[in-house]
């Protein structure tokens, strides 16, 4: 799937030819035009009532900014702030009409976390009125390339408990990570404020459909991203002292702006920016490597707990049957997504256990569920005349079973077992909901960067098909040797 999709986007954009660039002089413009704004934004909100435009709604900023590129809609609605200039020529798009409202940007807190939010709006009222803060805003945002600008030196970085810090963007000049160092003007606030209360940073980010539930959980302490302070989310949310103001920004594709590249230069572009560029090779091997962990520990555990409860389901006990029953179509009636929010933001939240143990328990609990059908299943396929020749030689019931029924049952099993293991490999691809930077959220990371929907998606695909076939090949040979047996 990732494949077709990678290829549509990129003979999308090679063969489609130059379109002018749209007008906008004011926002009654924007009628019978297709719209893109990132859902859960104010702009979703203050679009709502309106029925004289196509509204379409995506879950990130690069998904948004792809579509302009693409041709799939006319304007991209966001801060004004959002693109540098150097961005903006890159891509081919520009800042067609700035908003007249501003809006307040300020970071977020919990309702109970009083003393931390107070400290973080005196820290920041008092930057305002020495001027630094006006100082810090217009190093960042009145650059025209802020990817490049380096961090300030504060000196070491405390000791003790870190400050968590969740971050719903991945741009320039807000906030974005170059290596594994966040930069932008969030991250130089809090860095700043950190070690005004001596404590360090953690910073993660984290996707605007579950940034909330990830501060309201206490997964963060703070959560920044150049959110609006509206009176709506301030009857779920505390926010500091604002740190800057946005405008509505109505972005346009604009080829003029464009570098015309050949086919071979163009390949050599995305290679260098999504690879080479500040190393975000190793976004991939490091999310390679959470993906690799989560599936194998996965597989382990869910194959043990599967055994369990396939024994479970086929005890002569009625409770411990019935139990193991209601377990598998709970779990078989649960989408994965919901089941791994839940264990993440309410079951185990404020327990410590990190989110990718969280992942691995999660995906183990539903991979048992139809493991211990598949064993049931197997073991029942295996004829009963096989128990009773084994009992007839003097084994006991559990020797029958490891000796005569399970090998038979093994066989039986491994093929199906092969397919839902391959499947759980890929499915791990939504473990980015709760922060976790695996294969799939390693090249969303990218694509935040370079908004190239093409190159990343690319990798992504081989990489996933590489796991897939591997580990089909080692079942195959599992089946092999057992039949040998």
């Amino acid at each position: 799937m990732y494949l077709g999709v990678a290829l549509l986007v990129f003979v999308a954009a090679c063969g489609r030819a130059d379109q002018a660039p749209v007008q906008l002089e004011s926002e009654a413009d924007l009628v019978g035009m297709r719209v893109a704004y990132n859902s859960g934004s104010v702009y979703e909100i203050m679009f709502s009532p309106r029925t004289d435009i196509d509204k379409l709604s995506f879950n990130v900023q690069t998904d948004c900014i792809e579509a302009l590129v693409g041709g799939q809609v006319d304007v991209y609605t966001d801060d004004d702030c959002l693109i540098p200039p150097d961005e903006q020529r890159r891509l081919g798009i520009r800042l067609a009409l700035r908003g007249e409202k501003a809006f307040p940007c300020g970071m977020a807190f919990r309702k109970e976390s009083v003393e931390l939010r107070e400290a973080f709006s005196h820290f920041v009222d008092s930057l305002v009125a020495t001027g630094e803060m006006q100082a810090i805003y217009e190093r960042w945002f009145l650059c025209d390339t802020p990817s490049t600008l380096p961090m300030a030196d504060l000196g070491p970085e405390p000791q003790g408990k870190p400050l968590r810090v969740g971050e719903a963007v991945n741009m320039p000049p807000v906030a974005f990570p170059v290596e594994r160092e966040w930069r932008g003007l969030e991250p130089d606030l809090v860095q700043r404020f950190a070690r005004h209360i001596g404590r360090p940073v953690e910073f993660v980010y984290i996707p605007t459909t579950s940034f909330v539930a990830a501060l309201l959980s206490g997964n963060v302490d703070i959560l920044g991203g150049g959110i609006f302070i509206t009176e709506e989310r301030q009857k779920t949310l505390s926010f500091a002292s604002s740190h800057f103001s946005a405008h509505p920004g109505y972005y346009v594709k604009d080829d003029s702006l464009k570098p015309r590249l050949g086919f071979g230069q163009r390949m050599k572009e995305m290679f260098r920016n999504n690879l080479v560029v500040e190393n975000r090779w190793r976004y991939i091997t490091e999310g390679l490597w959470e993906t690799v962990k989560i599936s194998l520990l996965s597989l382990l555990l869910g194959s043990i707990l599967g055994a369990g409860v396939c024994w479970m389901r086929m005890s002569r006990r009625r409770w411990l049957s019935t139990t193991a029953g209601v377990y598998v179509e709970i779990m078989r009636g649960i989408p994965m997504l919901v089941f791994l929010m839940i264990m993440f933001y309410v079951v185990f939240s404020g327990t410590g256990l990190s989110a990718t143990a969280v992942a691995i328990v999660a995906f183990a609990l539903n991979f048992a569920a139809y493991v211990s059908e598949m064993f049931r299943t197997a073991i029942l396929a295996v004829s009963h005349g096989q128990t009773e020749a084994g009992l007839a030689i003097g084994f006991n019931r559990w020797q029958t079973f490891f000796y005569i029924v399970a090998p038979q049952a093994l066989r039986n099993v491994l093929p199906v077992y092969k397919g839902e293991s391959v499947s759980l490999v890929k499915n791990t691809s939504i473990v980015g909901y709760i922060a976790i930077q695996d294969l799939t959220r390693a090249s969303d990371m990218i694509r935040n960067r370079t908004f190239d929907a093409f190159f990343p998606l690319l990798i992504v695909t081989v990489i996933y098909f590489i796991l897939a076939w591997l580990l089909g090949k080692l079942l195959d040979l599992t089946v092999k040797n057992t039949a040998k047996k």
